[in-house]
């Protein structure tokens, strides 16, 4: 989608969406079980699928990108499965998909440079990708919650530089770690045509917790009062 001002893109908006709307008025998903489980799962799949394809013109991806998403989805797939009381066979048999998907993902982007041997359009390829982008946008909300939210702060009194430097650490060390995994690198596995400067990805790091934090600490407590 076309991105805004140079920096937001249509994943932006609805990611802030999402953080900032539909997860302060659903409350935890994804990982208590039945149906919404199964969401995770299917949409893990499918951005799997995604990226064992290539767009043209989308350019090559690297490597260490493309791991850390796969890691990503392999990790939340086995969490999904445990949450809907999967059989221990059935997480058995998905660890050897993961292994033998990765084996070939490897070779496939080892031989081809960074691209697929099958191609599939950009359209058909954002699909497959956006629904485990809402994924790991409830996961980033959470773990923005856990750290950041004031009731995460509840405890022993401490000094001003030991809470700022707390809260220094939450928002310049492990935010940014969480979003470049949750975020940065599924989305240039799935938008490889999409160049992005370091500096642009920070304002959407910003934006990310500027909703979040809306979500969170403005929204949650009102619908929560209702």
């Amino acid at each position: 989608m076309k991105r805004l001002g140079g920096v937001l893109s249509g994943e932006d908006l609805l990611w802030a969406g999402w953080l900032a709307l539909l997860r302060p008025a659903s409350g935890g998903l994804f990982l208590e079980g039945g149906r919404v489980s199964w969401f995770l799962v299917l949409a893990a799949a499918g951005f799997w699928a995604s990226a064992l394809t290539s767009e043209r013109g989308g350019g090559p991806r690297r490597g260490t990108v493309l791991l850390m998403s796969l890691g990503i989805c392999a990790i939340m797939i086995d969490a999904g499965l445990k949450q809907v009381g999967a059989a221990i066979e059935v997480r058995q048999v998905h660890t050897a998909v993961v292994l033998v998907l990765g084996a070939l993902a490897a070779i496939q982007h080892q031989r081809t440079r960074g691209a697929a041997w099958v191609q599939a359009p950009r359209w058909l390829r954002r699909g497959l990708s956006w629904p485990f982008m809402m994924v790991l946008a409830e996961m980033f909300w959470g773990m923005m919650e856990a750290m950041a939210a004031p009731k995460a702060w509840i405890g022993p009194p401490v000094s001003t530089g030991e809470r700022l430097f707390s809260l220094g650490f939450v928002f310049l060390v492990s935010l940014p770690v969480v979003y470049v995994f949750f975020v940065v690198a599924p989305r240039l596995v799935a938008c490889p045509g999409e160049h992005v400067r370091t500096g642009g990805w920070v304002l959407r790091y910003l934006w990310a917790v500027a909703t979040a934090l809306f979500g969170a600490l403005v929204l949650g407590p009102l619908l929560g009062d209702t």
